[in-house]
């Protein structure tokens, strides 16, 4: 039973009971963490079960069907948490799939795996039996519901441009949205309200690099200052990941404006393809005329060359001086 929307899925495992079983599946394991979190905290501290962990690897035949079986002596029953669950071994998938057909009683499994059911058997026929919920990396569209979400949960209001340019800053990462929630809540207090300002302090620091300012640059076509910039922002501590995933992010949403507009589009149309809002959308704008014109494929292998080399010990001014001269022509 495929379930499409993660508020849907986030009920199911906040509210489960004996019985119940869930799977998340796919990529985003940070969706899936939590997904996996509140059920482990339903389970542990309201019905008093006792929590057993397992990667799907280690299961022999037997084991499954003997831990659903024993009874649990000090506790209210069992919930089984399986990971990597496409790799469950042939002669134990029969034990899963007939527990979860016959029903379970003082027992309950959430399964989780990063592959899809195209990629496993085992994940085909769960999705067809039980809730099921693929996470996959969240639309641009998706991104204000998630900052509300993770807001509210951090007890702080940020302002509607702060949150524009939060989730220009996650790339549509959640885990990098949600460190950055978890980063205004500490520093500025529950119940807070945080304009730009009080989200650049802490992102960025004060008087530190920014690392809007770093995308402002290359899209701007201002080699040099962006290679100032990211030489600040590496001397400062950012994660050259993290700013790679940024730049990704934007360097996307650059494109697809400036195809938008070279079809005839304008703000609306930006906008809706792009969910960009302001300020984003009027720097998108912007970019659409300043941007350096540069083959797709070839900035595509540069940043995926630029995620290797910050992973493989290169230089971190090297990787980015290389991205940032493949992004821009440096007239200007």
């Amino acid at each position: 039973m495929k379930i499409r929307k993660y508020s849907e899925m986030y009920n199911m495992a906040s509210n489960a009971a004996g019985g119940s079983v869930l799977v998340a599946a796919g990529p985003d394991i940070y969706q899936s963490g939590r997904l996996q979190s509140a059920m482990v905290d339903k389970f542990s501290k309201e019905l008093n079960y006792e929590i057993f962990r397992f990667d799907a690897v280690e299961l022999r035949e037997g084991d499954l069907k003997r831990h659903l079986l024993e009874n649990s002596l000090f506790s209210a029953g069992k919930l089984i948490v399986i990971s990597n669950i496409h790799k469950l071994g042939k002669a134990v998938v029969p034990e899963l799939l007939d527990a979860v057909k016959e029903g379970l009683s003082d027992a309950a499994l959430f399964l989780s795996s990063p592959k899809v059911p195209r990629e496993s058997a085992v994940l085909r026929k769960l999705e067809k039996a039980v809730p099921f919920y693929i996470c996959y990396e969240p639309f641009d569209s998706d991104m204000p519901g998630w900052a509300s979400r993770l807001a509210s949960e951090e007890n702080i209001s940020p302002s509607r441009e702060a949150v524009q340019l939060l989730i220009e800053y996650s790339g549509r990462n959640l885990r990098r949205l949600s460190d950055a929630m978890a980063k205004l809540a500490l520093y500025h207090g529950p119940g807070a309200r945080i304009d730009r300002d009080g989200m650049i302090e802490v992102i960025s620091g004060k008087g530190g690099a920014d690392i809007f300012h770093l995308g402002d640059m290359i899209f701007s076509d201002k080699r040099g200052e962006a290679v100032d910039a990211a030489w600040s922002l590496l001397q400062y501590g950012e994660e050259p990941v993290g700013m790679i995933a940024y730049l990704f992010s934007l360097w996307q949403k650059v494109i697809r404006a400036m195809e938008i507009v070279d079809e005839g589009g304008g703000n609306r149309e930006v906008s809706s393809k792009t969910g960009a809002r302001y300020p984003l959308l009027d720097k998108l704008m912007k970019f659409t005329r300043t941007a350096c014109k540069v083959d797709t494929a070839a900035a595509a292998e540069a940043f995926a060359e630029a995620d290797i080399g910050v992973k493989t010990g290169v230089d971190h001014l090297l990787v980015f001086s290389r991205l940032i001269f493949t992004l821009t022509s440096g007239q200007l």
